[in-house]
């Protein structure tokens, strides 16, 4: 079988990476870097991203970044209300659908033992 403790560890190293790597990169861009340089906005961003994605979807959480990411550039007439929506969606999917918006690939791909 596959160890489950070593491959929460490689991909929580993976991510880490990753995160490193780009805050390198943002440090890099903008020369100074301290705890005003992230608003609340992007916190609730990044939480509904992986709300609407569902925690544990891949596949989820990259469409919910694409829609979260890309929806408000279409629709900037309503900026205004933009984390009303947000928190809107945060409730509904916290209610209704708590195990993401792709729930139903993840029994697609899920080993049998026997």
């Amino acid at each position: 079988g596959i160890d489950k403790t070593r491959t929460k560890l490689t991909a929580f190293a993976l991510g880490a990476t990753w995160a490193g790597m780009v805050g390198v990169i943002f440090a890099a861009k903008t020369t100074f870097v301290n705890p005003a340089s992230f608003t609340f906005l992007e916190s609730a961003i990044i939480l509904c991203i992986v709300v609407l994605g569902g925690m544990g979807s891949i596949v989820g959480v990259i469409i919910a970044a694409l829609v979260l990411i890309l929806l408000p550039e279409y629709l900037r007439a309503f900026s205004e209300y933009r984390m009303l929506v947000f928190g809107a969606v945060l409730v509904i999917m916290m209610v209704f659908r708590p195990q993401g918006i792709v729930a139903n690939i993840r029994k697609t791909y899920r080993v049998e033992e026997g």
